[in-house]
Formats: C-alpha cells, sequence, structure tokens
C-alpha cells in the first residue's frame, strides 16, 4: 500500500491506506514547531469521539502514539477539503461537506470539559504563533524580518489594527461586544462563555470521502477554550484566502461560507474581514517560517491583508471579487497538501 506524505516545518502528514478499507492519517509537528500538539486528555477525546452531530461531520479525536510526538486518525477519505479545493476550485458540490464542518463545531462548542480533566488553554497554538511574530518575537530570523517588513508595509494605523485584532484578549472584548448587537445572543446580552474550541479548524483538517460523501473532522491537536467566533472565523478566514487565491465564480465561493454558517447555526455578519485578516496573516507568518521566504508571495499577501483591513464590513464573500480588491493573479501559494489547516 502506497502512502502519501507532505510536510513542512509546521506539520507532517502521512495518509496510508488501511487494508479493511478507508485511510489511516498519522500527523506530527513539523521540525520547526514551535510547541507540540496539545496534550491528549482521554476522557474528553471519548466525548469528541462521542458526538454525533445530525448531518455534521464525525468528529475524530487523534489517537498518541506511544513515545512519539505522532497522533493517528483513521478515517474513510484520503484527501482534505482544502485539497478538492485547491485541485477543483469552489463548486456546489463541495456544500454539504462545509455545511458539516459548521454542524460539527457547533456541536463540539457544546462539549463541558469533564471535571478534573487537563486544563485547556485560553489562546490556539496558531494565536500563540501570531502573537509572538507579531511582537517581534518569532524564533526563526527570517519571519522576525518579514515581520519587521510586514510593519513598514502596512503602516501605523494598520499594524495597530492587525495588532489589536490578533491580541490574545482582543476575542474576549470585542466579540462579546459583538453578540450583544445579534439577535441570536443570550437573552442578557452580556458576556458569553467561552467553549471547547477546535483551535485550527482549517479546510485541511476536514477530511472528504466523494464517494460516500462522508466528512470527518481531525481534532484534538489544537484543543483550546475561547469565543465560538474563533473557530467559525478560522474556517471562514480560509475560504476568503482561497476565494481570492484561486478566482472563479464568486457565487461559488459565496455558497460555501453561506453553508459554512448555516450549518454553525449562527452567522459572523459584517465581521468576517477581522477573521480573515487574523488567517490571512497567520498564514502569511507559516509560509515564511515553516516554508520559505518568497518575495513575490510576501508581496501578494501584503496587499491582500492591506484591502482587508481597509474594507468596511460586508455582508458577504463576493466583495471580497469587487474592483476594490487587489487586482493580482490568483495563484497556488501553497503546494497542494501543505496546507491550509
Amino acid at each position: 500500500m502506497t502512502t502519501t506524505e507532505f510536510a513542512s516545518g509546521l506539520l507532517r502528514t502521512a495518509i496510508t491506506p488501511r487494508a479493511g478499507g478507508g485511510h489511516r492519517w498519522t500527523r506530527s509537528p513539523g521540525a520547526l514547531a514551535p510547541a507540540p500538539f496539545t496534550p491528549v486528555d482521554g476522557e474528553l477525546a471519548a466525548v469528541l469521539a462521542g458526538l454525533a452531530p445530525e448531518g455534521g461531520a464525525r468528529l475524530v479525536p487523534g489517537r498518541p502514539v506511544a513515545g512519539r510526538q505522532e497522533r493517528t486518525y483513521d478515517v474513510t477519505g484520503s484527501e482534505s477539503l482544502a485539497g478538492c479545493l485547491l485541485r477543483d476550485g469552489a463548486h456546489a458540490g463541495l456544500e454539504p461537506a462545509v455545511r458539516a464542518l459548521g454542524r460539527a463545531l457547533a456541536a463540539l462548542h457544546t462539549v463541558t470539559p469533564p471535571a478534573g480533566g487537563a486544563r485547556l488553554a485560553t489562546v490556539s497554538r496558531g494565536r500563540v504563533r501570531l502573537e509572538r511574530w507579531l511582537a517581534g518575537d518569532a524564533p526563526q530570523l527570517w519571519a522576525a524580518q518579514a515581520g519587521a517588513l510586514l510593519k513598514d508595509r502596512l503602516g501605523p494605523g494598520r499594524w495597530a489594527t492587525l495588532r489589536a485584532w490578533s491580541a490574545p484578549s482582543y476575542a474576549e472584548d470585542a466579540e462579546n461586544a459583538e453578540n450583544a448587537e445579534n439577535a441570536k445572543d443570550t437573552a442578557g446580552g452580556g458576556p458569553e462563555p467561552l467553549v471547547v474550541s477546535h483551535g485550527a479548524p482549517g479546510l485541511g483538517s476536514l477530511v472528504v470521502d466523494p464517494a460516500s460523501g462522508r466528512a470527518e473532522l481531525l481534532v484534538g491537536e489544537d484543543l483550546c477554550l475561547g469565543p465560538w467566533q474563533r473557530d467559525l472565523g478560522w474556517a471562514l478566514g480560509e475560504l476568503v484566502e482561497l476565494s481570492w487565491q484561486l478566482g472563479g465564480d464568486p457565487r461559488r465561493w459565496q455558497g460555501l461560507s453561506d453553508a459554512l454558517q448555516e450549518g454553525y447555526g449562527r452567522e459572523l455578519s459584517t465581521t468576517w474581514h477581522r477573521h480573515a485578516a487574523v488567517r490571512v496573516a497567520l498564514h502569511l507568518h507559516d509560509y515564511i517560517a515553516y516554508i520559505g521566504w518568497h518575495p513575490a508571495e510576501f508581496d501578494r499577501f501584503t496587499a491582500f491583508l492591506t484591502f482587508l483591513i481597509d474594507s468596511a464590513p460586508a455582508p458577504t464573500l463576493e466583495d471580497t471579487h469587487v474592483a476594490a480588491a487587489p487586482a493580482l493573479t490568483p495563484g497556488l501559494s501553497v503546494p497542494a497538501g501543505v496546507e491550509h489547516r
């Protein structure tokens, strides 16, 4: 049986067919990863594995490998949603999988951590990487230099905005203020509690199987506590980024955005550009730190960040395709499989 492998300095992935059917995904931190995976809490993992959201993706907690930093996941498919989008672009046939992702996140966010279990961090590993980079504390020299250049290119105002949006404390204040204006919020309109969160629900972590229509969400590596908007905003941010990179019919991308939020049961309203900017900034860091420095890609991402920060709140992803968006030729800046996560 042939094993397919992908790797960056942040994450290694190997996909192997199983003799009885399906596939085993094995993931481990890359050689330059600044932090290990979130430790496995067996009781919490069992709760997550037992979730069965109607019409939602099955949550698949990773199983630790004794003596190694690896996690294994036994799933049906051999391809991620990110891989499908990079190969085929956006199309209506992917809406069920994206909707299933939204439902899986909604179910995850209802979980109560078992009493006496390991305490979860309130900031995901990805947000820690981003905050360190923007604070000028990136471990890699080339990433630190790119951060200084980004600060110069964005200018003081945009840089301050990005720093504020990315700050670990931002969501607890600003996102709850957003909640108070949302008709679906709790009757009191006050701050909502932090929820058990995926931490990095990227499109590369949603495994799809076109033959069966099954979608399965790999979970556990970045588990944390956080406002519900962070998980939903992470996934939506990746859709925004890919819609910019790949182009195509904006209505198809809008359909995927709608499916994600319909599946979750709540919307990010007009704040999608903030969530997209944070996700794009982190992806820019991860590309530079763990894949390599490419001036043309840096320029592309900086132009898109500028657009996202400058853009007024807008209700649909379709607005990212209007003339105000940076006029850049779409292109795949991420090698297939190395990934949106």
